[in-house]
């Protein structure tokens, strides 16, 4: 370009002229240079725009699933309501349960639905395979009637004890898919001594046991949907960082303004800060009012630098929000962020009243970056992060970053600084 513009100059020219000319001509050389660098920070900013909308559409489609698929199981446990509730009063049970066998132990059963005045106080509970009527049942596929229950040697008398319910009479039969896969068994009881059930009891049930035997065997196909259900623990005890992030004063906002409106700005910072936290590979296990909780649970040993590097980015963007606030008008001085970071053993759980429970993480690392999130109260003190995240990061930290240590009465913990002057750990650029 510049070339070209030293074409225009004409050959004969006075040298009093070169001056002026190449001046102007260095202006428009640096003129259109500076448009081509905004050019290339606008195409940069752009990719950056296109990768966090993929990343919250990943993570988007993600809860979809999850949601659909949890929706689908939802289906078929109120398909198992309708059909034991038909059940019950066919056969004058006051209290019904399916137990089923826990995929992740030999020796134990657990209760997939459960119905009746005790069922909230036993549904979590595990059943002996060995020593129990619904352990026998599902051991010999035999149908079972007691009466009394407490005469049986087979009976949790232990669930009785728990609940309050006084089990006199438990008819239990074997779950048989089209008569001989076997998925669970079914368990009707009531406390009244003068109604025994009998055999015409069982052949009443018949028809509703076989639909029940297929809806059950849709849900227990797949051990992980039993997960979600809450009705039993993940087995696989995953290495994760947890981070832990929210705004400190954000009562400011919602004293200078409408409540919509102060929501409305909690929201866009939870948004651009989850998606920031999405692109660098976490997954947003939760919203707490104005803060939120990220998992960061990738294979080997990323998870802690993937971690702090949203977490710096999470800093920079919360700055430009800020500012952003502040143009219009908004009394904001005292309003921050800050952010904890710890990592360790997790494992996921349905956690909560059952008609409102949710699945998440839990684990000592989720405590502590909750903790560590709490204590981070000053701009000094933004990001914290526990001992354990220290020695992950302690060999790759970004360039002109440092970790010093920082004092809490029960924990060790590191605070992240750009100050050269604190505790200083090997730096990796």
């Amino acid at each position: 370009m510049f070339d070209n513009f030293l074409k225009l100059i004409p050959t004969q020219i006075s040298t009093a002229w070169l001056a002026p000319v190449f001046a102007i001509a260095f202006a428009c050389w640096k003129f259109f240079r500076e448009q081509e660098r905004l050019e290339e920070t606008v195409e940069i900013e752009k990719t950056k725009v296109v990768k966090l909308e993929a990343a919250l559409e990943q993570q988007k489609l993600s809860n979809e699933l999850l949601h659909q698929g949890l929706l689908e199981m939802q289906q078929y446990k109120e398909q198992l309501d309708t059909l034991l509730a038909d059940a019950r009063s066919q056969i004058r049970a006051v209290a019904d349960s399916i137990i089923i066998r826990n995929p992740y132990s030999d020796q134990a059963l657990v209760f997939l639905i459960a119905h009746g005045p005790a069922a909230q106080s036993v549904v979590k509970m595990q059943i002996d395979l060995h020593g129990s009527q619904a352990g026998e049942v599902y051991l010999s596929r035999k149908t079972s009637i007691y009466s009394p229950a407490m005469a049986n040697k087979t009976h949790e008398k232990r669930l009785d004890t728990k609940s309050g319910f006084q089990s006199n009479n438990i008819l239990t039969k074997p779950l048989l898919k089209f008569g001989s896969e076997l998925v669970g068994v079914v368990q009707f009881l009531n406390e009244d001594r003068t109604t025994p059930f009998t055999v015409e009891d069982e052949k009443k049930i018949e028809s509703i046991c076989v639909k029940l035997a297929f809806a059950v065997s849709n849900i227990i196909a797949d051990p992980s949907n039993l997960v979600h259900l809450g009705v039993v623990l993940d087995p696989h005890i995953n290495q994760a960082t947890i981070l832990f992030t929210d705004i400190t004063n954000s009562d400011l906002l919602f004293q200078q303004l409408a409540v919509a409106d102060a929501t409305a700005l909690v929201d866009e910072y939870l948004e651009r800060l989850g998606a920031i936290g999405v692109q660098h590979g976490a997954r947003i296990d939760k919203y707490l009012g104005d803060g939120m909780m990220l998992s960061f649970e990738t294979a080997g040993a990323e998870n802690a630098p993937k971690a702090l590097r949203a977490a710096l980015e999470m800093q920079r963007e919360f700055y430009e929000i800020k500012q952003e606030w502040q143009r219009l008008n908004y009394t904001l001085d005292l309003l921050d962020h800050r952010i904890g970071i710890a990592s360790g053993p997790v494992y996921g759980r349905r956690m909560g009243y059952s008609g409102t429970s949710i699945f998440t993480i839990m684990g000592a690392p989720v405590n502590l970056a909750a903790h560590l999130c709490d204590q981070a109260r000053t701009a000094s003190e933004r990001i914290l992060i526990s001992e354990d995240t220290e020695q992950k990061l302690r060999h790759v930290m970004p360039s002109g970053w440092y970790l010093e240590r920082f004092s809490l009465p029960r924990y060790a913990a590191y605070q992240v600084s750009n100050n050269a002057a604190g505790q200083m750990v090997e730096v990796v650029a």
